[in-house]
Protein backbone atom coordinates (compact mmCIF):
# COMPACT_ATOMS: atom_id res chain seq x y z
CA UNK A 1 0.00 0.00 0.00
CA UNK A 2 1.53 3.31 -0.91
CA UNK A 3 -0.19 6.46 0.15
CA UNK A 4 2.00 9.18 -1.28
CA UNK A 5 -0.69 11.06 -3.28
CA UNK A 6 -2.84 11.23 -0.62
CA UNK A 7 -0.25 12.63 2.16
CA UNK A 8 -1.62 16.26 1.79
CA UNK A 9 -5.12 15.78 1.63
CA UNK A 10 -5.95 13.37 4.59
CA UNK A 11 -2.77 14.32 6.52
CA UNK A 12 -1.26 11.18 6.49
CA UNK A 13 2.21 11.60 7.74
CA UNK A 14 4.08 7.89 7.74
CA UNK A 15 4.24 5.20 5.19
CA UNK A 16 3.15 2.06 6.08
CA UNK A 17 7.24 0.94 6.52
CA UNK A 18 7.34 3.62 9.59
CA UNK A 19 3.58 2.85 10.67
CA UNK A 20 4.90 -0.46 11.20
CA UNK A 21 8.34 0.50 12.83
CA UNK A 22 6.29 2.86 15.35
CA UNK A 23 3.82 -0.06 16.06
CA UNK A 24 6.65 -2.82 16.34
CA UNK A 25 8.89 -0.32 18.58
CA UNK A 26 5.78 0.36 21.05
CA UNK A 27 4.65 -3.13 20.97
CA UNK A 28 4.59 -5.17 24.31
CA UNK A 29 7.32 -7.92 24.20
CA UNK A 30 3.90 -10.25 24.73
CA UNK A 31 2.32 -8.66 21.52
CA UNK A 32 -0.62 -7.99 23.96
CA UNK A 33 0.13 -4.21 24.77
CA UNK A 34 0.39 -1.11 22.06
CA UNK A 35 0.51 2.59 23.50
CA UNK A 36 1.64 4.24 20.25
CA UNK A 37 0.12 7.36 22.37
CA UNK A 38 1.09 10.75 20.33
CA UNK A 39 2.19 8.89 17.42
CA UNK A 40 -0.11 11.06 14.95
CA UNK A 41 -0.57 8.02 12.68
CA UNK A 42 -3.51 9.60 11.45
CA UNK A 43 -6.15 8.17 9.22
CA UNK A 44 -4.21 5.91 6.89
CA UNK A 45 -2.30 4.71 9.88
CA UNK A 46 -5.12 3.85 11.28
CA UNK A 47 -6.16 1.42 8.41
CA UNK A 48 -2.43 0.12 8.40
CA UNK A 49 -2.75 -0.93 12.02
CA UNK A 50 -6.09 -2.64 11.25
CA UNK A 51 -5.02 -4.96 8.91
CA UNK A 52 -1.17 -5.81 10.69
CA UNK A 53 -1.72 -9.74 11.38
CA UNK A 54 0.95 -9.81 13.65
CA UNK A 55 -1.48 -7.30 16.27
CA UNK A 56 -3.95 -10.80 16.24
CA UNK A 57 -3.18 -11.33 19.60
CA UNK A 58 -3.28 -7.31 21.03
CA UNK A 59 -5.52 -7.03 24.07
CA UNK A 60 -4.71 -3.20 24.84
CA UNK A 61 -4.73 -0.55 22.43
CA UNK A 62 -3.83 2.98 23.22
CA UNK A 63 -3.94 5.36 20.70
CA UNK A 64 -4.76 8.86 22.07
CA UNK A 65 -3.73 11.78 20.32
CA UNK A 66 -3.16 9.78 17.11
CA UNK A 67 -5.63 11.88 14.55
CA UNK A 68 -7.76 9.11 13.11
CA UNK A 69 -10.80 11.22 12.52
CA UNK A 70 -14.05 9.12 11.74
CA UNK A 71 -12.94 6.92 8.82
CA UNK A 72 -9.81 5.94 11.31
CA UNK A 73 -12.36 4.67 13.69
CA UNK A 74 -13.83 2.99 11.31
CA UNK A 75 -10.93 1.32 10.19
CA UNK A 76 -10.45 -0.46 13.74
CA UNK A 77 -13.79 -1.13 14.36
CA UNK A 78 -14.19 -2.65 11.70
CA UNK A 79 -10.70 -4.97 11.66
CA UNK A 80 -10.68 -8.35 11.44
CA UNK A 81 -7.98 -8.43 13.52
CA UNK A 82 -8.21 -6.58 16.02
CA UNK A 83 -10.95 -8.64 17.91
CA UNK A 84 -8.83 -9.73 20.99
CA UNK A 85 -9.28 -5.98 22.34
CA UNK A 86 -10.29 -5.33 26.02
CA UNK A 87 -9.04 -2.10 26.31
CA UNK A 88 -9.16 0.55 23.84
CA UNK A 89 -8.19 4.26 24.65
CA UNK A 90 -8.96 6.60 21.77
CA UNK A 91 -9.02 9.93 23.31
CA UNK A 92 -8.79 12.97 21.15
CA UNK A 93 -8.77 10.98 18.18
CA UNK A 94 -11.64 13.67 16.81
CA UNK A 95 -13.79 10.84 15.65
CA UNK A 96 -17.08 12.59 15.91
CA UNK A 97 -20.19 11.15 15.78
CA UNK A 98 -19.81 9.26 12.84
CA UNK A 99 -16.57 7.37 14.32
CA UNK A 100 -18.25 7.01 17.50
CA UNK A 101 -21.17 4.97 15.42
CA UNK A 102 -18.72 2.60 13.75
CA UNK A 103 -17.55 1.96 17.11
CA UNK A 104 -21.03 1.51 18.57
CA UNK A 105 -22.29 -1.02 15.79
CA UNK A 106 -18.98 -3.12 15.60
CA UNK A 107 -19.55 -6.94 16.43
CA UNK A 108 -15.29 -7.15 16.64
CA UNK A 109 -14.95 -5.17 19.49
CA UNK A 110 -17.78 -6.80 22.15
CA UNK A 111 -14.30 -8.18 24.06
CA UNK A 112 -13.67 -4.81 25.02
CA UNK A 113 -14.26 -4.27 29.53
CA UNK A 114 -12.47 -0.92 28.75
CA UNK A 115 -13.25 2.04 26.39
CA UNK A 116 -12.04 5.53 26.07
CA UNK A 117 -13.50 7.88 23.97
CA UNK A 118 -12.12 11.28 26.10
CA UNK A 119 -12.01 14.53 23.77
CA UNK A 120 -13.39 13.47 20.33
CA UNK A 121 -15.69 16.00 19.52
CA UNK A 122 -18.85 13.86 19.95
CA UNK A 123 -22.32 15.52 20.71
CA UNK A 124 -25.71 13.82 21.73
CA UNK A 125 -25.94 12.37 18.58
CA UNK A 126 -23.12 10.48 19.03
CA UNK A 127 -23.81 9.62 22.85
CA UNK A 128 -27.70 8.50 21.63
CA UNK A 129 -26.80 6.26 19.17
CA UNK A 130 -23.73 4.18 21.21
CA UNK A 131 -26.37 4.08 24.00
CA UNK A 132 -28.28 2.23 21.73
CA UNK A 133 -25.97 -0.28 21.25
CA UNK A 134 -24.36 -0.25 24.70
CA UNK A 135 -26.24 -3.31 26.07
CA UNK A 136 -24.33 -5.39 23.21
CA UNK A 137 -21.42 -4.93 24.75
CA UNK A 138 -21.72 -7.41 27.97
CA UNK A 139 -18.52 -7.10 28.55
CA UNK A 140 -17.49 -3.40 28.81
CA UNK A 141 -17.45 -2.41 32.38
CA UNK A 142 -15.70 1.15 32.11
CA UNK A 143 -16.71 4.10 29.60
CA UNK A 144 -15.06 7.31 29.90
CA UNK A 145 -16.62 9.51 27.40
CA UNK A 146 -15.72 12.99 28.84
CA UNK A 147 -14.54 16.17 27.46
CA UNK A 148 -16.85 15.93 24.04
CA UNK A 149 -19.95 17.87 23.47
CA UNK A 150 -22.78 15.65 25.11
CA UNK A 151 -25.58 17.79 26.75
CA UNK A 152 -28.05 16.15 28.97
CA UNK A 153 -30.10 14.23 25.97
CA UNK A 154 -26.88 12.28 25.75
CA UNK A 155 -26.13 11.73 29.30
CA UNK A 156 -29.44 10.76 30.25
CA UNK A 157 -29.20 8.41 27.29
CA UNK A 158 -25.73 7.00 28.28
CA UNK A 159 -27.71 6.56 32.17
CA UNK A 160 -30.41 4.49 31.02
CA UNK A 161 -28.21 2.08 28.46
CA UNK A 162 -25.84 1.55 31.53
CA UNK A 163 -28.79 0.32 33.85
CA UNK A 164 -29.41 -2.46 31.15
CA UNK A 165 -25.23 -3.65 31.29
CA UNK A 166 -22.73 -4.21 33.49
CA UNK A 167 -20.63 -1.09 33.39
CA UNK A 168 -19.27 0.13 36.37
CA UNK A 169 -18.18 3.19 35.79
CA UNK A 170 -19.66 5.68 33.32
CA UNK A 171 -17.61 9.15 33.28
CA UNK A 172 -19.26 11.40 31.65
CA UNK A 173 -18.25 14.75 33.42
CA UNK A 174 -14.52 16.15 34.21
CA UNK A 175 -15.88 16.40 37.28
CA UNK A 176 -16.95 12.81 38.30
CA UNK A 177 -13.76 11.23 38.60
CA UNK A 178 -14.20 7.28 39.18
CA UNK A 179 -17.74 6.95 40.54
CA UNK A 180 -18.03 2.84 40.43
CA UNK A 181 -21.54 1.72 40.30
CA UNK A 182 -22.76 -0.47 43.29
Amino acid sequence: MHYEGNKEAKGYTKSISETEQLVQANLSKDSKTLDITAGYVKEYGAKDISKFEFLRDLTSLNMGTNLIGHQGAKYLAQSKVLVNLTSFNLFYNQIGNEGVKYIAVSDNLLSLQSLNLTDNDITDEGAVYLAKFLPLFTNLKRLDIRYNKIKDQGKEALRTAQEKTSLKQLLLDKVEGFQVKA
